[in-house]
């Protein structure tokens, strides 16, 4: 049993990479279990294990008396003389014993509590292995398939590549290699359980650093990916040595370079675009292959508005709107895409809007709203740069006096005139608004008398 318990602990520890320390004292632990559960925990035995070896040496505490209750824990005064010189009643002393001796359940005992440290301890090396490695690539030979899973031998474990994580195209039968990221480690009934991934924009990345001796160096940097795994993917590279062309680079000498990515994940194309810190300038380049007229930006909405000749509109949304919509992941922005006759007409439909904006602003902020000015008042306010009413609405009394060359009443008497005339002003507004919110929902409901009408007489 000895050397049966010390062989399997030392073919373990060499299959899972577990520390010859950590063996030790998972060995000696189960042995202690196995010890105790036939003479109880009172006495503490004392084991000497060596696995290289096959030793396992057992010495038990036991009670010097004259008469023998339990073999396990008394030794006849008589048989202790062979231990001890001149033992005396009452004494304890160690008696080698072995693990065959204390029996079948006793020998179960320690083979169980084995596996459970051999298990704790192969669970803790593979999370100090992998931990560090969430992230990177992982090579592995396929071990057996599934339907919602591979599972893959990555060396002294195994992980997980599920058929979601698998790229559009994807075969592979026992014994096939596999290259994927690891992408996560989740505890899965107390056991790590590895998640391979060939689908995320990561494992892009990291392939990139693989077969691109500049990006591994660090000296062209992925910036951003985006794909759609299997069918397309943007990447955007960028350096800052003046001397290197990052697209070209990646790209390689006709094409070997980026080629060997596409191939690893089956025949993905793969556009290399130049990274640039001016976001228009970065998503005119990651529109590509269609040429950009003009852009405008709307930073509230988060949008860029893109404007391409009416013939290459197709080119930049692409099929199914694929081109568009992976230039807008690689740049984060919202990207609305127009063709030049379009954008005439909503260019002419904004002019307008913005004509109708300044004539309003100017009908309800026009100083000569204020009947209580005169226009030798009006003209100096004008010159001093308070030519609307929002603007005299928003000064200090001091400022309009100086400006009027007067006292600091008539200041006071000017600016309480342009906010007694903006109020009444936004409670017309108010009032105009609560009009048609009324308008509306007294429509809404005559609508629905009609249709409750109209399904009445159907019936």
């Amino acid at each position: 049993m000895s050397k049966e318990l010390t062989k399997v602990v030392d073919e373990i520890g060499r299959e899972k990479g577990i520390a010859r320390e950590l063996l030790h004292e998972a060995l000696e632990e189960a042995v202690l279990a196995a010890v105790a559960r036939k003479i109880g925990k009172l006495l503490e035995p004392d084991v000497i294990i060596d696995i290289d070896k096959g030793i396992i040496d057992i010495m038990l505490p036991k009670e010097v008396c004259e008469e023998v209750d339990d073999k396990w824990t008394d030794i006849h005064i008589d048989e202790a003389s062979e231990f001890k010189e001149n033992p005396q009643l009452g004494d304890i002393i160690m008696i080698p014993a072995t693990l065959e001796a204390m029996g079948r359940q006793a020998a179960l005992v320690a083979k169980q509590k084995l596996f459970e440290k051999l298990r704790d301890a192969e669970k803790q090396v593979v999370l100090d292995q992998f931990n560090d490695r969430i992230g990177e690539i992982i090579n592995g030979v396929v071990l057996k398939t599934d339907r919602e899973n591979l599972i893959v031998n990555i060396g002294k474990t195994e992980a997980i590549l599920p058929k979601r994580e698998m790229i559009n195209g994807d075969f592979f039968s026992r014994g096939d290699y596999v290259r994927a990221l690891l992408l996560d480690i989740k505890i899965v009934k107390g056991w790590p359980q590895l998640i391979l991934s060939r689908t995320h924009p990561e494992f892009m990345r990291k392939l990139f650093e693989t077969e691109i001796p500049e990006v591994f160096e660090g000296i062209i940097e992925v910036k951003a990916v985006s794909r759609e795994p299997g069918d397309r993917a943007k990447v955007a590279v960028y350096t800052t040595n003046s001397s290197i062309d990052p697209v070209g680079a990646c790209i390689g000498l006709k094409g070997s370079r980026i080629n060997s990515i596409s191939n690893e994940l089956r025949g993905e194309k793969i556009d290399v675009i130049e990274w640039s810190p001016d976001s228009i300038k970065f998503v005119c380049n990651a529109i590509s292959p269609a040429e950009v007229v003009l852009t405008n930006i709307f930073e509230d909405e988060e949008t860029i508005e893109i404007v391409v000749p009416d013939d290459q509109l197709s080119l930049a949304i692409g099929k199914k709107g694929q081109n568009v919509r992976l230039a807008a992941k690689l740049t984060d922005w919202r990207l609305d895409v127009l063709k030049e006759s379009e954008y005439a007409e909503i260019r002419k439909e904004r002019m307008q809007d913005q004509e109708q904006e300044l004539k309003d602003f100017y009908e309800m902020y026009n100083l000569e709203n204020l009947k209580g000015l005169d226009a030798d008042t009006i003209s100096m306010l004008i010159e001093g740069g308070y030519d609307d009413i929002e603007k005299l609405s928003n000064s200090t009394f001091a400022e309009i006096a100086q400006v009027l060359e007067s006292d600091d009443d008539k200041g006071v008497s000017v600016i309480n005139m342009a906010l007694d005339y903006l109020a009444s002003r936004f409670e017309e507004l108010d009032d105009e608004e609560g009009e048609e919110e009324v308008a509306v929902e007294e429509s809404q409901e005559s609508e629905e008398q009609v249709e409750t009408k109209v399904d009445t007489e159907e019936e």
